[in-house]
């Protein structure tokens, strides 16, 4: 083997911790994300992320929780009354990249139309 292949692997292995770094960012683990709320059921929800009550989503309105945690996670619908759960999903949420849960439909959409509802 040539002499500079130790350098040459060290340089590579350095070279994918950073891109790994960044690559983190990306996926989602870093940064304050936004999750947005929609629902029309006949009762308010509350909506858990990752165990973590955040709120209370109002029906027949776009609700906005800002600063979230990012990450992947499980995301709850809950009765505020006796705590049924109403539906559930798996989420990606990344930084700086809002999303919707719009739960009638149980679907994950871009957020960024709604950001309005947010102000």
């Amino acid at each position: 083997m040539r002499p500079g292949w130790r350098t040459a692997l060290c340089a590579a292995l350095v070279a994918a911790l950073v891109s790994g770094c960044g690559a983190k960012r990306f996926l989602g683990f870093g940064g304050d994300g936004t999750l947005l709320v929609r629902h029309h059921e006949p009762l308010s929800q509350e909506i858990w992320l990752g165990g973590e009550l955040l709120g209370v989503a109002d029906s027949g309105a776009v609700t906005c929780f800002r600063g979230t945690r990012t990450g992947t996670f499980r995301l709850e619908a809950r009765d505020p009354s006796d705590d049924t759960l109403i539906r559930a999903t798996s989420l990606v949420l990344p930084p700086e990249q809002p999303r919707l849960w719009d739960i009638d439909h149980d679907q994950i959409l871009e957020g960024r139309a709604f950001l309005g509802s947010c102000e």
